[in-house]
């Protein structure tokens, strides 16, 4: 998986990992998980909410599992589209879903959201060919 590893590889993975992995929290805690996300109190609080957010977390965690299966088969150009569209996407959309609630992290997940869709984009995973 790693044989053709490159320092620029390492913010790919990081969202990678970030994403398939952490999306597992909600599993285990899914109002922990809603109040790190941004939710507030009260719709943490209400378990109807719960199967909600663990079935979108299950989504996002695909979205990085298959940025490491394409990154293990040397699919850079795939891990950059994903990122670009991924990124730009959730990132907008969870700055537009927390923008009342949590205007902070409204923030920081518009500007991190564009700054890896933007790496996608650029095509920085893949380099020069």
């Amino acid at each position: 998986m790693f044989e053709h590893f490159k320092l620029r590889h390492i913010p790919p993975l990081f969202v990678a990992c970030s994403t398939a992995f952490g999306g597992l929290w909600p599993i285990f805690d899914a109002k922990a998980a809603m109040l790190e996300f941004g939710f507030p109190e009260y719709i943490a609080n209400s378990p109807l909410t719960y199967p909600v957010m663990v079935s979108q977390s299950i989504r996002t965690s695909t979205l990085g599992l298959i940025m490491l299966i394409f990154y293990s088969q040397n699919k850079l150009a795939e891990v950059d589209t994903i990122m670009a569209v991924m990124g730009t996407y959730i990132g907008v959309m969870d700055g537009y879903v927390l923008s009342v609630d949590s205007p902070t992290k409204a923030v920081f997940r518009v500007v991190s959201g564009l700054l890896i869709g933007a790496w996608g984009l650029a095509g920085l995973t893949r380099g020069r060919r």
